[in-house]
């Protein structure tokens, strides 16, 4: 590589970090405190609508079936027509349901309301990681979409206090309108600044720096336009396998929530000590997300990241059953290890996803993936809950359950090395190719 080539990769890498990762992160800690800001609203909304159990349940879970609505759509769109301008119509409708919220007054409305929050946000994620692969090779991507899973340890961090604080000086109407309106005045403006469907379409970057990136993903062999389809998503085999893998690890990670939370709570007895320590292992799944990204990019081996991270993870939740209350230091050690492996896949899942799934599929089978991988938060809590109450109230079933699905999750991986090493070599042959066609004219 020469000297202009290695300035003009450190240049466009340094201002895609910096542009492009820091909007689409907060944009999706907003999404994801409009999501579970209801869990603190709920104690309130209990008293002033005299909502039952079951109408509780039903409030906070409705937006999960509204959200599955636009997640093979949302890639689709992205892909063939614009995410920049499909994500702005998407914030202003998620930003219009998420402050509705705060202004209903019977239950109707207020599942209503939160109903439509799941269907602006579901077409989100999976046009933002559409973002992610245009403007990030593949070589750079477990790294890029580590960055964005941050969302959920810096979003479980700030949700509780910017949620309580608001209501201490405020009331839950409050809540949802200030929250609801942060992604209207200000992930709304600087996605519409900063943000572009391509780096050709970047005026902030130098021709030079467009150059390398987009240079950098032909030499990997992937087209620059994609062009998917709906029946090709659907009808994709290797997408169905990622689809399944997502949503065994959507499935384990409801061990962590379903058992250690609670322990935690047991183990240190006042709130205070709880609020601090819960704080633990979300800075460690962040540091541990960011670690394996960096490694599966500088390494390779994408698979052997997920399988070990895996893995480990099946053996903490599996081996979690064995430790009480009373060893409260273990279960915090536990709590950490097993929230960082939980989601420190994450990274190189998705990069492995965009290399692997045929170009046909693009943006709506990561659509698919999402969606159907969403459905194992659905089926997690009930299966949860039997398997608790099979055992008289204990978690012990309940956490090697969870563990044997990690360790299915960690096995299914596996064959996907195969795959990665095939389509290294078609993009290593048709990069040769193209050389040896430029140097015969």
């Amino acid at each position: 590589m020469n000297e202009r080539t290695s300035l003009f990769r450190r240049g466009s890498e340094k201002k895609r970090w910096i542009y492009i990762l820091p909007v689409i992160v907060f944009i999706y800690v907003i999404c994801y405190i409009d999501r579970t800001n209801i869990s603190f609203a709920l104690p309130h909304l209990k008293e002033d609508m005299h909502l039952s159990g079951a109408e509780q349940g039903l409030a906070s879970g409705i937006f999960f079936w509204g959200y599955l609505l636009l997640q093979v759509p949302g890639g689709y769109m992205a892909e063939r027509w614009s995410a920049k301008k499909w994500i702005a119509i998407l914030l202003v409708l998620w930003s219009i349901a998420a402050m509705a919220s705060g202004l209903t007054h019977t239950f109707g409305e207020l599942v209503l309301a939160r109903f439509l929050l799941g269907v602006a946000e579901g077409g989100v994620q999976p046009a933002l990681m559409a973002t992610i692969r245009s403007w990030f090779p593949f070589s750079e991507r477990s790294r890029a979409y580590a960055i964005f899973k941050l969302y959920t340890p810096i979003a479980a961090i700030v949700a509780a206090p910017f949620s309580g604080i608001i209501l201490t000086y405020a009331d839950w109407r409050w809540m949802f309108v200030i929250q609801g309106g942060a992604p209207l005045i200000v992930g709304l403006a600087a996605w519409l600044a900063v943000v572009r469907d391509t780096p050709a379409k970047a005026g902030w970057l130098t021709a030079g720096e467009r150059d390398y990136i987009e240079r950098s993903r032909i030499e990997e062999g992937e087209p620059l336009k994609h062009r998917g389809t709906f029946k090709a998503a659907f009808t994709s085999r290797v997408v169905w396998q990622f689809a399944l893998i997502y949503t065994l690890t959507q499935m384990g990670l409801l061990g962590l929530t379903l058992w250690l939370p609670s322990v935690l709570k047991k183990a240190f007895h006042t709130d205070m000590q709880v609020g601090l320590v819960a704080m633990l292992p979300q800075v460690a799944a962040g540091i541990a997300i960011i670690m394996v990204g960096r490694s599966a990019d500088r390494r390779g081996g994408h698979v052997a990241h997920m399988s070990i991270v895996l893995g480990a993870g099946a053996v903490i939740l599996a081996g979690a059953s064995l430790i009480s209350a009373e060893q409260k230091w273990l279960v915090l050690v536990a709590m950490i290890l097993g929230t960082a492996a939980s989601i420190a896949w994450y990274g190189p899942f998705w990069a492995s996803v965009t290399k692997l799934t045929p170009v046909a599929a693009a943006g709506a089978g990561m659509g698919l993936i999402n969606g159907v991988g969403n459905l194992g938060s659905f089926v997690g809590p009930y299966v949860g809950g039997w398997l608790t109450d099979l055992s008289g109230g204990g978690y012990a079933l309940t956490q090697v359950f969870f563990g044997v699905v990690f360790a299915i999750a960690a096995l299914l991986v596996l064959p996907l090395r195969k795959k990665l090493r095939e389509a290294a070599k078609v993009a290593q042959a048709e990069k040769e190719a193209a050389a040896a066609s430029e140097g015969l004219t």
